[in-house]
């Protein structure tokens, strides 16, 4: 009898000690499971916080912001409109002059009701408006209808981008064509040279340009300043006419190169530290005229955008 009571006593045991761990195991698993739920529900709070603890408009900044909304909603004439159009485009880097013919605007219709909600708007389409120039001007043009940047009212509601090749002719041809022979001449004569910089050249703030390519970019650069030891006479500075070039391998010695095959140049040129050429149609750059571009071959931007302004219909 003793025994048996013993047997139970060992079973009863071991069945408590099975409940406890049941328990304990479930108890873990519900932890675990509300482990997630927890800290989604922490994000949630901290989120709200966020939005509670942001101070409100005054009553001030919210009559502003309804005035300013209401003054864009003003009724605009659409010689108005055509003018804020184009000084967006000028803005932005297009050239706007007629002849340029890289604007062009196709003039809208009178605006039409629409209605939208409770309220009613006087509607005013320009379904053709092409403009063309360089990628970042023509995207900067486009960002600005688009954002309503300027015209808080405007809607951008198409937009076609094509390219197109720009043929180049006559006395741009040859302009272009001397500006990347300088530039490459430039950039041989920098190698040849070993230089990561130009020591002393002319440059832009020195506010003169020059055509004469026995002293450009630098003639002020002596032979014992570009390491020359010899007994020799070599021509002072890195210049692209004539330049004694002497190097590393044996400075005693030098050799006379010709990287521009034009003493003298029809353009003028400036020349920075680190080799950029700048090209202008005269040597006094307070006077002159600066030319931008050197390449054979210039692809353009074509956009053509459909457009909506949208005002208050005026009161009559």
């Amino acid at each position: 009898m003793q025994e048996f009571l013993d047997r139970i006593r060992r079973i009863g045991f071991i069945v408590i000690l099975g409940v406890c761990i049941i328990i304990y195991v479930g108890m873990g698993i519900v932890y675990a499971q509300q482990a997630p739920k927890q800290k989604d529900l922490e994000d949630q709070v901290r989120k709200t916080l966020l939005v509670v603890n942001k101070p409100l408009p005054s009553m001030a900044e919210l009559r502003a912001e309804y005035d300013a909304m209401n003054a864009a909603l003003e009724p605009m004439e659409t010689p108005e409109v055509l003018e804020v159009i184009v000084d967006i485009a000028r803005e932005s880097g297009i050239d706007v002059a007629p002849e340029s013919g890289k604007l062009q605007i196709t003039p809208p219709g009178p605006p039409k009701a629409t209605k939208l909600g409770d309220s009613t708007y006087n509607v005013l389409s320009l379904g053709k408006v092409w403009v063309k120039g360089d990628f970042d001007a023509v995207m900067r043009f486009v960002s600005d209808l688009g954002a309503g940047t300027t015209l808080d009212t405007m809607v951008l509601r198409k937009v076609d981008l094509n390219w197109t090749r720009v043929s180049f002719g006559g006395e741009e041809v040859i302009r272009r064509a001397e500006f990347r022979a300088v530039i490459q001449a430039v950039n041989d004569m920098m190698e040849d040279n070993n230089l990561y910089q130009i020591p002393q050249p002319i440059n832009f703030e020195g506010g003169v340009a020059v055509n004469e390519m026995f002293t450009f970019p630098d003639v002020t650069t002596t032979a014992e300043e570009k390491g020359y030891t010899g007994a020799g006479a070599p021509l002072d500075g890195y210049i692209l006419y004539e330049h004694d070039l002497i190097t590393a391998e044996n400075t005693t010695d030098y050799e006379t190169m010709i990287y521009l095959d034009k003493a003298v140049t029809e353009y003028y040129y400036t020349c920075e530290v680190d080799g950029t050429v700048r090209q202008f149609d005269g040597p006094v750059l307070e006077e002159a005229t600066e030319y931008f571009g050197s390449e054979e071959v210039v692809f353009e931007t074509v956009a053509t955008l459909a457009v909506e302004l949208y005002s208050k219909p005026a009161k009559g």
